[in-house]
């Protein structure tokens, strides 16, 4: 009986240490700041990868990665030999037409000669009517050689008349080659220009991704190139907190290769389409006071400040049960109405004050 009460004893004791280590805490009164948390990188402003215009062998490399570069510069030189083919082709098309359209066209020259035939022939064909017209008044002659005269001259003027469309319309197509062909020609001229790739803007040469002697296509990049003085920040923000992200607010950025420092930066732009593979939208930002030295690609971490109170009831939290309760005893729970939260405390809007005690649950 005596043990029996003894283990009671000792079992009350040790259950009442436990509640008196229990660790507590109270609501209190300080800043808070509301932030969306994005990852990103850095880039020069205006980056962009060079690509050529066609497909061919890369004939020269300009430049080297770390170059300085001024817009209009050759970056590199492709060698397109089924370009050059084709410029050769179109000139000695455009002779050709030249010729078939031309006053001493050999085409338009034969239909001339069938066409002045048929105008004599038809004249011919006009006076023998008109000698039989005149035998005939007379009362000479038979009715069936006047018509067999008029059956003639009519056959003769149509004649004429398909031999002068044919020649205008032979002349009128050959002229629209000639002009097709002329622009071919000079689509092929400027075409040549495309054999150099040059910079679009003044900057550096970050990468050069092609070298002498490979196979350069349209859909491969040579080069990356932008700005050398001047940097901006590239987010990628979840969907489910974009909407709160605006143009002008505040982003606080740290860097692995700036370790212990937060470099302010200001939201200029939203992208408002969504990566449909990452579920996530592209957010730019500049830096206020950029670091010293940056580079394109450097990784970074930022917190977008979305809101921010001087003064607002907050609690740890690790206090906060099911994003509605906190423990105000050890078995008794208190619903609250919660604000602004960052990743150590939350704002109380309702149902606390700075007296109650709270438990960790």
């Amino acid at each position: 009986m005596m043990f029996r009460q003894a283990l009671l004893l000792s079992i009350v004791v040790l259950l009442a240490a436990c509640q008196e280590k229990r660790v507590t805490t109270k609501p209190t009164v300080g800043p808070i700041t509301a932030a969306v948390y994005a990852s990103g990188v850095v880039k020069a402003r205006d980056q962009y990868q060079a690509f050529a215009a066609l497909n061919g062998l890369v004939a020269h490399v300009h430049v080297a990665a770390g170059d300085s570069v001024r817009k209009g510069d050759a970056l590199f030189t492709i060698d397109d030999r089924a370009s050059n083919l084709g410029s050769e082709r179109a000139e000695l098309t455009v002779d050709l037409m030249r010729q078939n359209a031309g006053p001493d066209s050999p085409v338009l020259a034969q239909l001339r000669l069938a066409m002045d035939q048929a105008r004599t022939r038809m004249s011919n064909d006009s006076l023998m009517l008109a000698r039989q017209r005149a035998l005939w008044d007379k009362q000479v002659g038979s009715k069936v050689e006047l018509d067999n005269r008029e059956l003639a001259y009519t056959s003769s003027r149509n004649a004429f008349g398909s031999a002068v469309k044919a020649y205008d319309e032979t002349r009128t197509r050959l002229r629209n080659e000639l002009r097709v062909a002329e622009n071919e020609l000079a689509l092929r001229r400027a075409a040549e220009g495309d054999h150099t790739v040059r910079s679009l803007i003044d900057g550096r040469v970050y990468d050069v991704l092609i070298e002498r002697g490979e196979l350069a296509t349209t859909q491969r990049p040579l080069a990356i190139v932008g700005r050398y003085d001047s940097f901006l920040i590239e987010l990628q923000v979840d969907e489910f907190d974009i909407v709160r992200v605006l143009p002008g607010q505040n982003v606080w950025v740290t860097m692995d290769s700036y370790k212990q420092r937060a470099f302010e930066a200001t939201v200029t732009r939203v992208d408002p389409l969504m990566n449909e593979r990452t579920r996530t939208f592209t957010v730019e930002a500049v830096f206020v006071e950029p670091p010293p030295v940056l580079y394109p690609n450097l990784t970074l971490e930022a917190n977008i400040v979305i809101e921010r109170k001087e003064s607002a009831l907050t609690v740890p939290a690790e206090y906060l049960v099911q994003d509605r309760y906190v423990l105000v005893a050890s078995d008794e729970r208190r619903e609250v109405v919660i604000g602004l939260r960052d990743l150590q405390r939350v704002e109380v809007l309702k149902g606390l004050d700075t007296t109650v005690t709270l438990y960790h649950p």
